[in-house]
């Protein structure tokens, strides 16, 4: 390094002989510097160097560098210490560069020595995202090169520990998954096989007081007309309130916020969107911290969508399952105008089918309903199912009229009846003997005729009968016919 090119701001002359005339003027070699550490705990720096080979090198002035300008810090004034302690070194708030020289006992002084620079770690919390961004100038010593780094790590007030070990071109290295509110320091060391190179300033940084939820899951998923409900729960033990529910899109393969709702006791629920719930799509919940990053998510869950196709009389029912792993037990509920009817219990496939032809009760409705509900046998009862979509399916509303019974013979045949597959919204029945005279006569179509007038069992023959009724898509009907009492 040429002394031509430096400008040197201050040296340290302590109790050096008076310049005499004629005395040597030649300078004397350069040490070298060999390495260049901080100490962690005080941010002192310390210098090590392999002396001059010059015979008369009386002391050892030690310079910061920066530029092309080495500003005088301090002289050693002996030959035999080949190391200095920089105890108001700025290497714990920046990178220093240090230089050495050589001076004689004429005074005269060697040309700087290699330079050294300690290295400087910084970090960055981000808390946002619960993990501290370290950084550090690579340390570069040619005569001393280093094989990796040492991540040294301190929590909560404890010892500093080897973290990990890292390759000697890496100079940076993200620190997550941290406790939170709990203090981290660090400081990174040089090695060379087992041998300590150079160690770092120590920094320390807090992480973020917010306890994420340690578990979120979704628990069901409501389907009721056009709207659904995403109901969840939580780990209690946090204190993050803040909660997505996120969609996945197939067509980007990503997932987006659908909702936002805040939690409360470890329970969440959420309206979303109106959405076609003949779809089957994928949702999960997600908690967000105060920065609105997601920090712990659910497993995905399906919202059930409910098929069927109609042969003759017979209904088959098709639905998905809610979750992609585990056990699911499902019920089938069925509504044919007078409430919902639990018909179906504790199934585990997803498929089931009915035969309306053999349902011993009529229909207040032109169509019967389905729906599908399914639950997690590991939940507790309390907590809500999943529900699917509503399924209609139009039936035929069947009139059947026997030709013939037998009153005075007890069984199922001693009443002449129409049997109906639906409750009409009106109803007249008639009987007539051949003169036209009316023998018998009910609004109610529950009632049947047992072959009297007048409490007096008629005669075996064949009778008139005449029907009329409104069916549930308000269409009346008119038939008319014989029937024939069996002797």
């Amino acid at each position: 390094m040429s002394t031509t090119r430096l400008t040197v701001v201050t040296i340290l002359f302590l109790n050096l002989p008076v310049f005499l005339a004629g005395q040597d003027e030649t300078q004397p070699a350069s040490p070298v510097l060999d390495m260049v550490t901080v100490d962690p705990s005080t941010g002192f720096s310390t210098l090590t160097w392999i002396p001059s080979v010059s015979p008369d090198v009386g002391s050892y002035v030690i310079y910061t560098y920066s530029g092309s300008t080495a500003t005088a810090v301090d002289t050693v004034k002996t030959p035999f210490v080949s190391e200095y302690t920089h105890t108001g070194s700025a290497a714990r708030y920046h990178t220093v560069t240090y230089v050495v020289a050589a001076m004689d006992s004429s005074l005269n002084i060697s040309p700087l020595s290699n330079s050294l620079s300690t290295i400087f770690l910084s970090a960055v919390n981000d808390t946002c995202n619960s993990r501290i961004l370290l950084t550090w100038a690579p340390y570069e010593n040619s005569s001393h090169p280093a094989e990796n780094y040492r991540l040294m790590v301190a929590e909560g007030g404890g010892p500093s520990v080897t973290y990990e070990t890292l390759g000697s071109s890496v100079s940076s290295y993200t620190f997550d998954g941290y406790a939170p509110d709990t203090e981290y320091c660090f400081n990174i060391i040089a090695y060379v096989n087992t041998e300590s190179l150079s160690s770092s300033n120590r920094v320390c940084a807090t992480s973020a007081s917010q306890t994420p939820p340690g578990w979120v899951m979704v628990d069901a998923i409501m389907v009721d007309g056009g709207a659904m409900t995403l109901a969840g729960s939580y780990d209690p033990a946090t204190d993050i309130d803040d909660f997505h529910a996120v969609k996945y899109s197939p067509v980007t393969s990503s997932w987006s916020v659908a909702a936002n709702a805040k939690g409360s006791g470890g329970i969440v629920t959420f309206d979303l969107p109106p959405a076609d719930t003949a779809v089957i799509n994928l949702y999960a919940i997600t908690a967000v911290n105060s920065c609105s990053v997601p920090v712990t998510t659910s497993s995905p869950a399906r919202n059930i969508v409910l098929t069927s196709t109609v042969t003759g009389t017979r209904i088959d029912l098709r639905w998905n399952k809610p979750l992609p792993t585990g056990e699911v037990l499902f019920s089938i509920w069925r509504e044919k105008g007078d409430g919902w009817d639990e018909v179906g219990v504790n199934l585990s496939d997803t498929l089931w089918s009915d035969d309306y032809s053999l349902l011993t009760s009529g229909f207040t409705a032109p169509a019967l309903a389905y729906t599908v509900t399914a639950s997690v046998p590991a939940l507790p009862a309390e907590m809500p199912l999943h529900r699917s979509s509503v399924v209609e399916v139009e039936v035929s509303q069947n009139i059947f009229v026997p030709n013939a019974f037998t009153p005075d013979v007890p069984g199922p045949n001693e009443l002449f009846k129409p049997e109906i597959s639906f409750i009409p919204q009106e109803y007249e029945l008639m009987i007539f003997n051949r003169s036209g005279v009316m023998l018998f006569r009910t609004t109610d179509y529950g009632e049947g005729w047992d072959g009297r007038h007048n409490g007096i069992f008629l005669p075996p023959g064949v009778y008139l009968w005449s029907l009329r009724l409104k069916t549930l898509s308000g269409v009346t009907e008119v038939r008319r016919g014989t029937v024939t009492i069996l002797p």
